[in-house]
């Protein structure tokens, strides 16, 4: 009896521990690893919403410097860059965007998650799209698989950028699913709006087969069906942008806007090119629209005094010493004598300040040393970084200045959209809601509204700004008219072709990845700076080196790029070597 109630009582124990044990199997899985059955759809949307931005982020870095929309070094365009400054970029695009894309997308079809889905397949296009239109062949069939193939070989351009294109149809179906489950609980972009979304998916469409239209004969009549149907971005209700916070920590802000406010001077140099097209170019060589008298307030362009910041307003530069702006004595405010190597074009353009009135950026391949100038340097204004609104104060910089930094990615506008469509008309003859000339309008009327109307946007307040400082109606008026004139003047359809990419080449400020592909796609902007401390650059950089963690650790990636070798152009670049300097 004794050994029977033992033996009882040993079952009991036993039967215990396995009801324990399976208790305990429950929380086997670490949360900080979740597998694809357990894991949260809108986490995990969340990170491929993030990392998006990143990416942007990050090819617009590397892209708008060799546009002239930011400075770039150089002087050599071999070396302007090297294969590890692309590792970050390319990381974040496979691991960060693509991956994470890709463990969603089954997951949220069985849970019926389909706006989820239709979101993920948007992302993943456009950064793919975008890695062709940086690197050119680019993994895509073999990528992400992660164990199952840690070496993938690269799928041609064109074959990536047809298989954007299905993402993109793909993800309208998703969207347009009536069977779908609740939306994210946070969409970054859109607030949860499938219409907003599959109106973005248009416009990439049209983009990705505008960017191709030199080398795929059937772009144009699949660019007029767009058109026709125009679900596009039209209004700046629909514009796909980031939207960045105040914190400092964690850090929210603008990078731009991080990279510039603090307390020890300005950060980097802007494109003295950029400044120009923006301040000066359309008025002699002169920069108008910065004085504080209503007369002079009411010409230039508008946008001016939102893009750009001057820490310094002297017209006379007073500060400027062979210490503090060495470049200073070989300009118009010195010696007027240039350098030998200066370049002709653009006219008026002084070595290493524009036009007067306190604008000091850095021209195109001027790699030399840093002078104590940080105090001194124009830096990125409210518009798009979140910075400070330039009223002429005549003020450092200093940590937490102007807005504060909440400013934005503006990854895909309306002003663009109008652009794009002018390009379209003006080069393929397709037809649109409007003529060429009245989109070019267009794109400049919305790019200048988005512009002006973005410290009221993100609820920026300053009572010190005279209200001659701000752009008003005449001076909008003046500035449109001033550009209508401009395109109609222009004799072939290719002058008309520059005044439009010039006019889209300002829009585009705070997006680098459109002005890089715009310039190897149509030549434009033509008057573009040269490089400046050699005459002899190299060859324009068609497309980036590979990145090294990508040749050096995989055997089936293709042989690093040979600097300054025309193959080095993407599928879609068709145009001669020497087609940009």
């Amino acid at each position: 009896m004794k050994y029977k109630k033992i033996v009882f009582g040993l079952l009991l124990v036993a039967t215990g521990f396995t009801a324990c044990n399976k208790e305990f199997d429950t929380l086997l899985t670490n949360p900080n690893y979740p597998s694809t059955t357990t894991a949260d759809v809108d986490l995990y949307l969340n990170t491929v919403q993030l990392n998006f931005n990143g990416f942007f982020q990050n090819a617009s870095s590397y892209a708008g410097p060799l546009a002239r929309q930011s400075y770039w070094g150089g002087p050599f365009y071999r070396n302007g860059a090297s294969p590890s400054s692309f590792d970050g970029m390319w990381s974040t695009a496979y691991t960060g965007v693509i991956a994470n894309a890709d463990a969603m997308i089954p997951l949220a079809q069985t849970q019926k998650k389909y706006i989820q889905v239709g979101i993920a397949r948007i992302l993943k296009a456009y950064t793919l799209g975008t890695l062709v239109d940086m690197f050119g062949d680019v993994p895509f069939s073999q990528a992400a698989k992660g164990a199952d193939n840690t070496t993938p070989a690269v799928d041609g351009g064109a074959a990536v950028y047809a298989s954007v294109q299905s993402l993109l149809d793909s993800a309208i179906a998703d969207l347009g699913n009536t069977s779908a489950a609740a939306a994210p609980k946070v969409d970054l972009y859109y607030g949860g709006s499938k219409a907003k979304w599959i109106t973005l998916a248009n416009t990439l469409k049209l983009k990705f087969y505008m960017q191709s239209r030199l080398v795929d004969a059937s772009a144009k009549a699949k660019i007029q069906t767009l058109l026709t149907a125009n679900d596009l971005i039209n209004t700046s209700a629909n514009d796909f942008v980031f939207q960045y916070g105040k914190s400092l920590a964690p850090d929210s802000r603008d990078p731009d806007y991080a990279g510039d406010y603090n307390n020890n001077g300005g950060g980097g140099y802007l494109s003295n090119y950029f400044i120009w097209k923006v301040a000066s170019e359309k008025y002699n060589g002169l920069v108008t629209g910065v004085s504080s008298t209503a007369t002079a307030a009411t010409t230039g362009d508008p946008r001016l005094r939102y893009y750009f910041y001057r820490q310094s307003t002297s017209n006379a530069y007073s500060w400027a010493t062979e210490s503090t702006c060495p470049c200073i004595l070989k300009s118009q405010y010195g010696s007027a004598t240039y350098p030998v190597w200066y370049p002709s074009v653009p006219d008026q353009t002084p070595y290493c300040v524009v036009g007067g009135r306190g604008y000091m950026g850095r021209d195109h391949g001027d790699n030399s040393g840093g002078p104590p100038d940080g105090a001194y340097k124009t830096q990125h204004g409210i518009y798009p970084a979140g910075g400070e609104f330039d009223y002429s104060q005549n003020k450092a910089l200093s940590l937490g200045l102007g807005s504060g930094g909440n400013g934005i990615s503006p990854i895909w506008l309306s002003s663009f959209t109008a652009f794009l469509k002018a390009e379209a008309v003006l080069t393929l003859g397709v037809t649109a809601d409007k003529s060429a000339a009245a989109l070019v309008t267009s794109g400049v009327t919305q790019s200048i509204a988005k512009v002006t109307g973005f410290p009221t946007a993100l609820g920026y307040v300053n009572t010190a700004i005279p209200a001659a400082s701000l752009a008003n109606a005449t001076q909008t008026a003046a500035y449109i008219a001033l550009v209508d004139g401009l395109y109609a003047a222009a004799a072939t359809d290719a002058a008309k072709l520059d005044v439009l990419m010039s006019e889209y080449h300002i829009a585009l400020w705070g997006n680098g990845i459109e002005p890089y592909n715009n310039i190897r796609r149509t030549g434009s902007p033509k008057n573009v700076q040269l490089a400046a401390t050699t005459a002899t650059p190299g060859l324009f950089m068609r497309s980036f080196y590979y990145p090294s963690v990508f040749v050096d650790r995989n055997s089936n990636a293709p042989a690093q790029k040979t600097p300054g070798v025309a193959a080095n152009k993407v599928f879609w670049d068709n145009n001669p070597d020497n087609f940009i300097k």
